[in-house]
């Protein structure tokens, strides 16, 4: 391993809220262990995990370690594990109590050696203990100039009521430039690329056009169920889980206008204009619920819940140049397969035959990382089609790549707000989702039972039909 201090990264403490749970382990102390791997950290900077559990440092260091070998297993490097724990520390304390972060704040004074630092606080915590850290990190600071940047990670609320509730508690405290919301998505590398491509690529963004496109499908298929988050899970289904922040932002992100520069504002603005124009037709044909058999015994669960582990929508947006263009989600778990992708099934011309096959463009985001244009060219002499198909890879598989975590943790120290979502985006979207839900109380929509391991409920191929489209396997295809 080089040394340490590298791409001008600035001094800084990260305090980890909730450092014992699950998020800590399985996905930030990974993305430290790589930013330390990938030389990505300055000379100076302090990890602090602060829980109510009751460890010593060597109790915490075991649990980062664990956390580390479990992800990395066999290619964990000694050396980097023992230079990231040497930035380590561990206090525990309550997150309600103001005098337990009065005696954190002396603490890190004697860390920093009071030296200037800049102070990332990420929020590895249930929503229910949002507001108690929130203040307390707002009475126990020295001054309002402190340079404390708060990391919170969705869910942010349970709809757009409690989210605007939320945002105007924090305004109390913070500034909203020191909000970075996480939607874990946006630090994805392939995610990024569909952006990229765009914005670098004429004849894409030609193609992306709302007059240009018959339908655009999203898919987000996995196959394991809730497993730990049962509890979790079963208070919000997969339409607030998964829609609200994830898919939507994906929507936002193949359909909006590309800005002439790219900053946080501009992009933030485009993916607004669209999450504020996303409209759910208020008839049980445009949502399609279901759930997977046995999910009522998975732990956490409870016995009788109609929390929803399927979902297929159609949407359009209030949008002039995308007029009538439907846009299709459908995400569920306990599935045939773990894929992501997004298909754009381009318009055919007047004089096309209805059942020839439409031109597509694939955004295949996981597995796969692949960008796919399908073309199909017509052999005269024998009446049949040819699929013509050029496809390349948009993954990242440089040396020094990084997993989201550890590239959204490099956005928030650089004060790069680009790749995090804004409150306004937050509102919009829940906005959509209390739109559904009201669409489902009042059609008493049905929840269809379906088995593990398959496609899903059937009705989701009556959703598409509604339009004369049926779905896109990429799985099928490929």
């Amino acid at each position: 391993m080089a040394q340490q201090q590298t791409h001008n990264t600035p001094s800084f403490v990260l305090t980890i809220f909730g450092a014992s749970g699950d998020l800590a382990r399985l996905k930030l102390f990974p993305a430290l262990y790589e930013l330390v791997e990938h030389q990505r950290m300055p000379k100076d900077f302090w990890i602090v995990g602060y829980a109510r559990t009751k460890m010593t440092k060597k109790e915490f260091h075991t649990f980062v370690k664990t956390s580390i070998h479990e992800k990395y297993g066999k290619d964990t490097k000694k050396k980097t594990v023992e230079a990231l724990l040497s930035h380590i520390q561990y206090f525990p304390g309550k997150y309600n109590e103001l005098v337990d972060f009065e005696k954190y704040h002396a603490f890190l004074e004697m860390l920093t050696k009071k030296k200037q630092y800049i102070h990332l606080t990420y929020f590895s915590v249930p929503p229910v203990a949002f507001e108690s850290i929130i203040r307390s990190l707002a009475l126990s600071r020295a001054s309002k100039r402190e340079d404390i940047r708060l990391i919170i990670e969705k869910p942010f609320g349970t709809s757009s009521h409690s989210a605007t509730a939320l945002f105007h508690f924090v305004s109390q405290y913070f500034h909203e430039d020191q909000l970075y919301l996480l939607d874990h998505y946006l630090g994805k590398n392939v995610v990024r690329s569909v952006l990229n491509l765009r914005h670098s690529n004429r004849v894409l963004s030609h193609m992306m056009q709302g007059a240009e496109i018959a339908n655009i499908q999203i898919t987000k298929f996995e196959t394991i169920g809730v497993k730990e988050r049962g509890g979790y899970f079963d208070a919000v289904g997969i339409l607030k889980d998964m829609v609200q922040s994830h898919l939507l932002q994906l929507l936002a992100l193949v359909t909006m206008d590309i800005p002439v520069s790219k900053t946080a504002t501009s992009l933030q603005r485009e993916r607004l204009s669209v999450l504020s124009a996303i409209k759910c037709p208020s008839d049980e044909k445009n949502v399609v619920l279901g759930q997977y058999k046995g999910y009522t015994k998975e732990h956490g669960v409870a016995p009788h819940s109609k929390s929803e582990t399927f979902t297929a929508l159609r949407l359009f947006l209030n949008r002039e140049d995308w007029f009538n263009v439907p846009i299709y989600i459908r995400t569920g778990k306990a599935l045939h397969e773990s894929h992501s992708y997004i298909v754009i099934e381009l318009e055919k011309f007047d004089f096309q035959d209805a059942d020839e096959a439409p031109n597509r463009l694939i955004f295949d985001l996981a597995p796969n990382e692949c960008v796919t244009v399908t073309l199909l060219n017509k052999q005269d002499d024998i009446n049949e089609y040819q699929q013509l198909m050029t496809s390349d890879s948009i993954a990242c598989d440089m040396d020094g790549c990084l997993s989201e975590h550890a590239t959204l943790l490099l956005d928030v120290l650089h004060k790069r707000q680009m790749h995090f979502v804004s409150f306004a985006e937050v509102l919009a979207a829940w906005d959509v989702i209390d739109d559904i839900a009201h669409t489902v109380a009042q059609q008493k929509i049905r929840l269809e039972s379906y088995d593990q391991g398959k496609m899903g409920p059937k009705s989701q191929h009556g959703l598409v039909d509604i339009d004369g489209y049926t779905w896109y396997d990429v799985h099928t295809q490929s």
